[in-house]
């Protein structure tokens, strides 16, 4: 039988949904606006693109911060830092992968595992960014959790 998850727990001040209650976080609402002030005219339009793609991998809450936005299923899979002039991207994926692109890769748990990397043009968010985005939904969903358990695998 597949496991199911708990609802997510939502903070009652701000209205943030997490997998755990009271897990540690800032309250506050930011604007996307604010977010892109300091950034050149096409580093909203680099985001536009890439929040376009990671729609295209299901239903997911858009979350402006302070200094990202992320994109969230169940947990944060995906996000952005914009910089003057480009997008540093974060997306959360379930093993490591190589690739020349990414910029810093972190293992904060077994099967979530950071993975960093730089949009400076239109032409940086192609197919195999896509591919990418569409394993970190997984993540965020938490599809591993939800699988059915078989003898003799992990």
């Amino acid at each position: 039988m597949p496991k199911k998850l708990r609802s997510l727990w939502q903070c009652p001040k701000c209205g943030e949904r997490f997998v755990t209650a009271n897990m540690w976080h800032s309250c506050g609402r930011f604007s996307l606006d604010a977010l892109f002030a300091k950034s050149e005219p096409d580093v909203p339009r680099l985001f536009k693109k890439f929040a376009k793609m990671v729609r295209a991998c299901g239903p997911v809450r858009m979350i402006p911060q302070k200094t990202r936005v992320v994109f969230q299923v169940r947990v944060r899979f995906a996000g952005c830092y914009p910089r003057k002039s480009h997008l540093l991207c974060a997306i959360a994926l379930s093993r490591k992968r190589n690739s020349p692109r990414f910029v810093k890769i972190v293992e904060y748990t077994p099967h979530f595992i950071g993975h960093h990397f730089r949009i400076h043009s239109e032409s940086d968010l192609d197919a195999e960014v896509q591919g990418w985005l569409h394993e970190a939904y997984d993540v965020g969903a938490q599809k591993s959790l939800t699988k059915p358990f078989r003898p003799g695998t992990c």
